[in-house]
């Protein structure tokens, strides 16, 4: 079974946005990869959330096992 299932390609993620959206990163905030936050893409002011949007449907980013960041569908509960 793969790790993340429902991972999204790097060319999809650099579509991720706010849910009003506007452009959002996620990036490592150790220098070892470890840690998730995110900014706005535009101005790199803080985004203090995990979750972001692409393409509609609603996704999150996290710590990735071994460091860097991925981002997965999450599933609408």
């Amino acid at each position: 079974m793969p790790r993340y299932p429902r991972y999204v390609c790097a060319d999809c993620v650099a579509l991720a946005t706010d849910q009003h959206g506007c452009g959002v990163q996620f990036f490592n905030t150790g220098v070892l990869g470890t840690g998730c936050a995110g900014s706005y893409r535009a101005d790199q002011s803080r985004y203090a959330s995990n979750l972001c949007w692409i393409n509609g449907q609603r996704c999150a980013a996290r710590e990735a096992r071994f460091g860097g960041i991925v981002i997965e569908v999450v599933d609408d509960e």
